[in-house]
């Protein structure tokens, strides 16, 4: 059947609880199919699934903030997933995938018969919601920049699609295109691919044509711009104080050109941006939605929130009503990680201002029709979305992706500055590690665990002494350090200071670099984040790492040993305290 009588011939069976569910994601932790699951794919209708495979219970960040709402007449709650938090069950990435099947079959059952989309985060560094099992992992977006090569990076979007599709994963909320011009920004920094905005266009096209080349519905964020904040829009609602001229030069540049480029989905941020909709939070704002990026933009795909348990928004209006002032504005898929009473909540309010005329009927078919469109495009309606779950594993051991994982890490890598002469490292030396535990989203395994970076360079060298701390700030590890670094006389001192937002950074790094101490310092991120995180400008050496995976930490272990050359270049245009970006970076 021709494309478009297929989407009318399901649209005409729907009913209005159908065709809101569809424009619902839910959210899943672990690996365990929970009956609260069961019941927003069955009741709820919904859409898709949010995938966050390496905790029991997603970490929610307005739950003791969010507005109560009042349920009129009729309201029937949903089920809650009620979880301690801790590591998921173990499954292999074949076992996943079939738990995965087991969802669609639950969709298969639903009349009309519709797919459902399975959604992941996996920008690469320490976002890696698909991590267990062996999957090949790569650098963080502005690694990818300081490798100077848009064919690589195009690669490495091949490489994530080619393991996202045998796991039966459809589309990944990537490439993050916020053009990062604010150093001091906590959540987006190194996940950006850059402060220059051709570049981010650039390297983000590049990674969109490889997603599509797989089959891998890309979802470009966080519309209209994160950049220039100081403020993580997971805990409060930024403001972005720009006049039009260079929001349209720098936050909108990118969108313009992927809109051009044939991007299938963008993701709408939770900040305020007085010029254009002074009232309203973007997520809810008409005039943002549906004003700039429908009509002025031109984009006709399909927009989604971020998640709604973010920020500000749901403090103001309460979930239900936040959710359905979201679709009003023009957004077609609502993101809804919580696993708890705001589902029900959500879909009741949603319908409540379907009946009362809020949320045009004409626009919710609209909606519904570009999101059939897009699992349509992408081959969902085949089998109902399901894989073989046998072949799971197969792409990790293709020769592109290991290639590829092994080039990128070595080109993410850059000695910043070596003051003490350290590099490479001399084992006759007294050497201390002072080491992180790598704990964000790391699965735990054979293939990649929390010390895997101390094991890497113990096993190179016996006399090595590590000191392990927690990846963020810990009372104990803040005090016991320095004691221990005073306590003993070491000719060296290699500490990681990596920065993930999730965490509060360390202050015994600095505090043992302003004592003066002969300390080599490894960062993942170039920015130095509230005086404590990333790049310590005055550390004596510094190797910057853009790239927490396996391949990368053995990669940094073998510049320090002096085996490998680090390859990569400053990947900034106007943040550069050490003055390392002499020669402007040429894409390749």
């Amino acid at each position: 059947m021709e494309r478009a009588n297929f989407i009318e011939s399901i649209i005409s069976k729907m009913n209005v609880q159908q065709k809101i569910g569809q424009c619902v994601v839910v959210g899943m932790s672990g690996t365990t199919i929970t009956n609260d699951l069961r019941e927003a794919i069955v009741r709820y209708h919904c859409s898709g699934v949010r995938l966050s495979p390496f905790t029991r219970i997603f970490r929610y960040f307005s739950d003791d903030k969010a507005k109560e709402m009042q349920m009129g007449e009729g309201f029937v709650p949903s089920m809650q997933k009620i979880a301690k938090a801790g590591a998921a069950p173990y499954l292999t990435p074949e076992q996943y995938t079939e738990m995965l099947n087991e969802l669609r079959d639950l969709a298969a059952k639903r009349d009309p018969a519709i797919p459902l989309h399975m959604v992941i985060d996996q920008e690469g560094d320490t976002s890696k919601d698909y991590s267990r099992g062996g999957v090949v992992q790569y650098p963080s977006s502005m690694g990818l920049v300081a490798g100077d090569s848009l064919e690589r990076a195009y690669e490495v979007a091949r490489c994530v699609a080619k393991q996202m599709k045998a796991a039966g994963l459809d589309m990944i909320h990537s490439p993050v295109v916020d053009v990062n011009i604010n150093p001091n920004n906590p959540e987006i920094g190194r996940r950006a691919f850059s402060d220059d905005p051709k570049v981010v266009a650039e390297y983000a096209i590049a990674m969109l044509k490889g997603y599509k080349e797989e089959g891998v519905v890309a979802a470009a964020k966080h519309f209209p711009g994160r950049g220039d904040s100081a403020t993580d829009a997971h805990h409060a609602c930024p403001t972005l104080n720009v006049d039009s001229v260079r929001f349209n030069e720098i936050e909108l540049y990118p969108y313009k050109k992927l809109i051009e480029a044939g991007i299938d989905s963008i993701m709408v941020a939770h900040c305020v941006y007085p010029h254009i909709d002074e009232e309203h939070i973007s997520t809810v704002s008409r005039k943002i939605v549906h004003g700039l990026l429908r009509e002025e933009l031109g984009f006709e795909g399909v927009i989604t929130t971020d998640s709604m348990t973010m920020g500000a928004l749901i403090d103001k209006y309460g979930t239900g009503e936040a959710c359905a002032r979201s679709l009003a504005a023009g957004t077609d898929i609502i993101l809804m990680k919580a696993e708890n009473k705001w589902r029900g909540e959500m879909f009741y309010c949603i319908e409540k201002w379907v009946e009362e005329g809020k949320i045009d009927s004409k626009e919710l078919d609209d909606k519904v029709r570009r999101i059939i469109g897009m699992k349509y495009d992408y081959g969902l309606f085949e089998n109902m979305g399901k894989v073989d779950a046998s072949k799971a594993s197969e792409p990790f051991s293709l020769p592109v992706v290991i290639e590829t994982a092994k080039q990128t890490a070595q080109s993410a890598i850059l000695i910043a500055k070596d003051s003490l002469n350290a590099i490479p490292l001399d084992k006759s030396k007294k050497t201390l590690l002072i080491n992180q535990l790598n704990t964000i989203k790391t699965p735990d395994d054979i293939h990649d665990h929390p010390a895997l970076f101390s094991e890497v360079l113990e096993k190179e060298w016996p006399e090595l002494q590590t000191y392990e701390t927690e990846f963020g700030c810990n009372d104990d590890d803040e005090k016991r350090v320095v004691e221990f670094v005073e306590s003993n006389n070491y000719d060296l001192i290699i500490c990681t200071n990596f920065y993930d937002r999730s965490k509060k950074p360390h202050t015994y790094v600095k505090a043992l670099i302003e004592k003066g101490y002969p300390v080599l310092l490894v960062s993942n991120t170039p920015y130095n984040i509230n005086g404590l995180g990333g790049m310590l400008p005055n550390a004596p050496s510094i190797v910057l790492n853009m790239n927490l995976t396996p391949e990368g930490l053995r990669s940094t272990a073998e510049v320090l040993l002096g085996r490998l050359e680090a390859k990569g270049k400053w990947p900034l245009s106007n943040y550069d305290p050490l003055s390392l970006n002499k020669e402007s970076l040429q894409c390749k």
